[in-house]
């Protein structure tokens, strides 16, 4: 239904003919006085809440009609809507028919304003006209036809409700009298969901409702037409809603008796105009208002059906007293007939003519009404509007036309362009009033203008317009002048700075908020590689190198949210992997109100400028010959573990290294042999260190190496050893067989007095020189309580191999637990040395020393030997728990090592294989990696699992994890004790078990001291877990009684 008006365009003044061409350009203005709000009392025949969330949109767009009037939406049940309008609480109503002729014979409403139009499923078709469904479920047999209701229970929502109740009630009465009298009713009270609902719950067989109900229902979701059937249904193929019934008007909007006529008449303008208005229409979900129906089929029903207002009974009907008087009505009627004949056809006659006077009457004031509105509308519109005849003599203008010439209306009218401009700009106008009447068509024209009023001047944008009028006749040519000074200084704005962004030497990156590219330049793709169509609606973090941490982000997010920019360094990556350094600036654009709507980078590589920085770097820190850290590298880095040392409870060993016979290589085979000497020889000190270790070069044959992380200062016997053995090595050169040793000193710290880092080089220089004195190629510690005492490699050795003779040795176990389940996994056998004078020693106190002597294999196969013995023990006991223990480098790579362990395994004939299970490692010197392999896969072969202990501190890791058979991964406590603390050892936590998850190994934390710790490695990915905060190793009499207290540790 579109609302038109037609017949208006032929009847007005010609200047005004042209407004439907532009009369959407400002709308129409309401012509009511302010007040006090306008109530809409509207029928709720859903729940109140759908019901005023679905018409607030109406109440919005009365507003915008009426802008000088308040509109609110209230929302009734049938009792509260008729105290409403018997209080006067509302000033206006939309309700159903029924409830509306009932309200009107009470109240006095008026006559209806409009009809309700309502939409299809398609949002195509205005539905005006509704009825009644009734239905049943689906699966219901026992209701086919109209008659099959006798009997049955029926949910309605209430007698008076018209479409869900008297409709249905009224087909029934036509066939088989009072509804009420022949079925059980039940009433359910709005809104109609509840009739529905009602008969899925199986409290009613059959259910009455209003059209649409259902659709609406399913819609939402709440219904699935597969469960309801219809009865009685009528095929109507242009009416597209279930129905079961006749069909009636739809709803009545109306005004209350006290409502001004003249809102009133605004109020049902307003409702024909909201077809225009799509978007509420849809939010409302209805097509609009029609112009008001015809209600009494309704009025007619209710009499029939004795419903309110007529349900008062008379004594008599008519139908009494035409049996009682029948032949005298009839003559009577025949007579007066006769005479209403004659009357009418002379009333016909009359009313004929006051018709066509009063519809002239009609005509002439709606004329002058619409002359009237367009006359304003012309006159406030903003541009300049003109019209001139054939000659170019002025018929009309406009206000703002005015200001260009310098003259009122009724002063241009009647001249021409050479009364006001001069020749020249005369003759331009002439031409193309002209050209347009020559095309029949609009011509368009850009021109600078000076305004005669005040001299200011304007870009006109001017489009000209042949009129003609109803007949088809030329009237003139309408003018239009739009003012479009601002835009075309905008355009020159853009196009400047597409200029500057397409020609920037620096890269140009523009994102939305959500973060997403919308453009870069030229020079982005230079840079980058990537070109624009690659990163359009892509993110930046395309780009991203991982160089930068997650905080560094952070801060540069909250500055850009703080400050509105940023700027920097970073790294990011190019499209083919390379990595480049950038400086940045981002900005924040933000709009008048202060809300960002986008961000604009830019960017310059200076990734040559870093590797010069790089260089100069390396220069000033790094020796030149052996690319090792010069003395003012060591400096900072012996600083820094010092005070690493402090916070993290550990020791740092210094060790002095002078090469023992390098003056005699120099000497004989000259300088040039020297220094490939030296550099072989710094490699293999290297190598032979951890990765978190330093060695520098000081100059000449003198190197210096900071050990970190150490325990005790035991931990650092098997590195001197490492470089011992690295420094003593032949070195060969074509036909050449160098072969010098190294002298080391060692000084620890901290001590017991405060040193500082000049001090401890100067120890170890001091202990150095002893170890020379005592005969080279050995490494002497600085003793700092007993200055100058010596403990040599081979007095601990001897100690160690008579605690083994003397059964000094003895095995802890502790256990490893699964920290989600609770579940014990194993344990690990930890040896202890019985000291019979320093009491139990810890294994960092006599194992680095033997880590490269043979008597380390001797200890690892008492290990062996001792821990299955004790599974024995335990599975006689009842407790069947695998056992780990350490099995060394040495060991491991021993000859007949897999047939050793099959013997000891042999032996022990109620273990199973796979109850013993080896730790190696990863920071142990494998040298022939291959063959160790092939001694792992052939224990495999037979049961034995592997686990790369201390993962993450040696330097082979990725290496072992290629090559080697290995089932789980370990963590090195030294990770776990402070990542709650240390960022740098969470990241390493997060990767080792990224790296395992890779390489599809279980991975095991060892250190797990508290819940804390226990909880994070929980949310990293990592469930197993041994330490203190589960138990302490414990001998092994201890743990049958530890394992049946654990499984209910509350705590865990």
């Amino acid at each position: 239904m579109a609302l038109t008006i037609n017949g208006f365009l032929g009847r007005v003044p010609f200047i005004y003919r042209l407004m439907p061409l532009i009369c959407c350009l400002a709308g129409l203005p309401a012509v009511v006085d302010a007040g006090e709000a306008v109530k809409i009392g509207i029928l709720a025949y859903r729940s109140k809440p759908q019901t005023l969330a679905q018409w607030q949109p109406l109440a919005e767009a009365l507003k915008q009609t009426i802008p000088d009037k308040d509109f609110v939406i209230e929302a009734f049940e049938f009792e509260e809507l008729t105290l409403a309008v018997a209080s006067r609480q509302v000033d206006f109503v939309l309700t159903n028919p029924g409830n509306y002729i009932q309200l009107s014979k009470r109240n006095g409403l008026s006559a209806p304003l409009a009809t309700l139009a309502l939409t299809d499923r398609n949002a195509d078709q205005a539905i005006m006209v509704s009825g009644g469904v009734i239905f049943c479920r689906a699966d219901y047999g026992g209701v086919k036809t109209l008659r099959d209701l006798k009997g049955k229970t029926i949910a309605a929502i209430g007698t008076e409700s018209l479409g869900g109740y008297q409709f249905q009630a009224y087909e029934f009465q036509k066939l088989n009298g009072n509804l009420a009298e022949q079925a059980k009713l039940l009433f359910t009270g709005l809104p109609q969901d509840n009739v529905v609902n009602a008969v899925l719950n199986r409290q009613a067989s059959v259910g009455f409702v209003r059209t649409g109900v259902l659709e609406e229902m399913a819609r939402e979701g709440k219904l699935d037409m597969q469960q309801i059937k219809i009865i009685n249904r009528q095929q109507l193929p242009d009416y597209p809603q279930l129905l079961s019934t006749r069909l009636y008007p739809e709803w009545p909007f109306a005004a209350m008796p006290q409502i001004d006529e003249n809102l009133a008449r605004h109020v049902a303008a307003a409702l024909f105009m909201l077809e225009d208005h799509k978007s509420i229409m849809q939010a409302i979900g209805i097509y609009g208002f029609g112009v008001p129906a015809d209600y009494t089929s309704v009025a007619d029903l209710l009499r029939e059906m004795r419903m309110p207002p007529y349900d008062v009974v008379p004594s008599f009907t008519l139908k009494d007293i035409w049996l009682r008087y029948q032949w005298a009505l009839l003559t009577t009627l025949l007579i007066i007939g006769l005479f209403v004949l004659l009357t009418l056809k002379l009333l016909i006659v009359k009313r004929k003519l006051v018709l066509q006077q009063k519809l002239l009457l009609q005509q002439k004031q709606q004329l002058l009404e619409s002359e009237t509105f367009l006359r304003t509308l012309i006159r406030t519109l903003p541009d300049l509007i003109w019209l001139k005849n054939a000659e170019g003599v002025y018929l009309a203008c406009n206000p703002r036309f005015e200001g260009f010439f310098g003259a009122e209306e009724h002063v241009i009218v009647g001249k021409t362009d050479y009364d006001f401009v001069d020749r020249e700009l005369a003759d331009s106008f002439r031409a193309q009033d002209l050209l347009s009447m020559q095309k029949d068509g609009p011509v368009l024209s850009e021109r600078w203008v000076t305004f005669l009023g005040d001299g200011h001047r304007e870009l006109l944008e001017t489009r000209k317009i042949p009129m003609r009028n109803a007949a088809g006749e030329f009237v003139g040519v309408l003018g239009i002048g739009h003012d479009i000074t601002k835009r075309k200084q905008a355009e020159e704005k853009l196009l400047l700075a597409a200029s500057v962004f397409t020609h920037a030497r620096e890269g140009i990156l523009i994102t939305g908020v959500d973060g997403k590219i919308i453009d870069v330049n030229d020079t982005f793709t230079a840079i980058t590689g990537y070109s624009r169509e690659e990163v359009l609606n892509r993110n930046p973090r395309m780009l991203k190198s991982d160089r930068q941490s997650r905080a560094f982000y952070t801060a540069m997010w909250a500055d850009l949210n703080e400050k509105g920019e940023w700027s920097g360094e970073l790294w990011n990556r190019r499209k083919n992997g390379q990595l480049y350094a950038e400086i940045l600036t981002i900005s924040a654009v933000r709009d008048a109100q202060g809300n960002t709507q986008h961000y604009v980078a830019l960017f310059s590589d200076i990734t040559p400028f870093k590797e010069y920085e790089q260089q100069l770097e390396r220069i000033a820190h790094y020796d030149a010959l052996t690319s090792l850290p010069n003395r003012i590298l060591l400096a900072d880095r012996l600083r820094l573990a010092m005070t690493q040392a402090q916070r993290r409870g550990m020791k740092v060993a210094v060790v002095f290294l002078d090469l023992d016979g390098f003056k005699a290589v120099n000497d004989t085979y000259g300088h040039d042999m020297g220094d490939e000497l030296l550099m072989t020889l710094a490699s293999r000190m290297k190598q032979a260190l951890r990765e978190s270790d330093t060695l520098a070069r000081l100059g000449g044959d003198e190197f210096v190496a900071v050990l970190v992380d150490l325990p005790d200062t035991e931990a650092c016997l098997p590195l001197l050893s490492r470089l011992l053995t690295a420094a003593s090595q032949p070195v060969v050169f074509g036909e050449l067989n160098m072969l010098v040793s190294a002298s080391l000193g060692v000084s620890f710290y901290p001590q017991a007095e405060e040193i500082d880092a000049d001090q401890l080089l100067r120890q170890a220089d001091q202990a150095m020189y002893q170890a020379k004195l005592t005969g080279k190629n050995r490494y002497h510690l600085f003793d700092a309580d007993r200055d100058g005492s010596v403990r040599s490699l081979y007095e601990s050795l001897e100690h160690i191999a008579r605690a083994l003779e003397n059964r000094e040795f003895v095995l802890h176990y502790q256990p490893k637990v699964n920290m989600r389940t609770a579940e014990v996994l194993g344990v690990e056998a930890l040896i202890r040395w019985q000291h019979p004078e320093k009491g139990l020693l810890s294994p960092a106190s006599f194992l680095p020393v033997v880590e490269n002597h043979p008597l380390a294999i001797e200890i690892g196969e008492w290990v062996i030997e001792t821990a299955l013995g004790q599974l024995e023990e335990w599975q006689t006991a009842g407790l069947d728990l695998p056992v780990s223990v350490n099995v060394g480098a040495r060991q491991l790579q021993r000859a007949g090592f897999v047939k050793r362990l099959q013997s000891m395994l042999a032996a022990h004939q109620t273990i199973r294989p796979g109850h013993l299970e080896i730790e190696m490692q990863e920071n142990s010197a494998l040298e022939d990696i291959g063959a160790v392999s092939q001694v792992m896969h052939a224990c495999r072969d037979i049961g034995i699992q592997f686990t790369l202990d201390d993962f993450g501190t040696g330097y082979s890791s990725l290496t072992y994890l290629k090559h080697l058979p290995v089932c789980s991964l370990k963590i090195d406590q030294s990770f776990v004790r402070d990542m709650l603390d240390d960022a740098d050892d969470l990241a390493i936590l997060r990767g080792v078990i990224g790296l395992a998850d890779t390489f599809k190994l279980g991975v095991i934390a060892e250190g797990v001291e508290n819940r804390a710790q226990a909880d994070s490695l929980l949310q990293l990915g990592c469930e197993l877990a041994q330490g203190y905060g589960i138990a302490p190793p414990m001998p092994p009499g201890e743990l049958p009684g530890w394992a049946a207290s654990w499984r209910n540790n509350p705590a865990w």
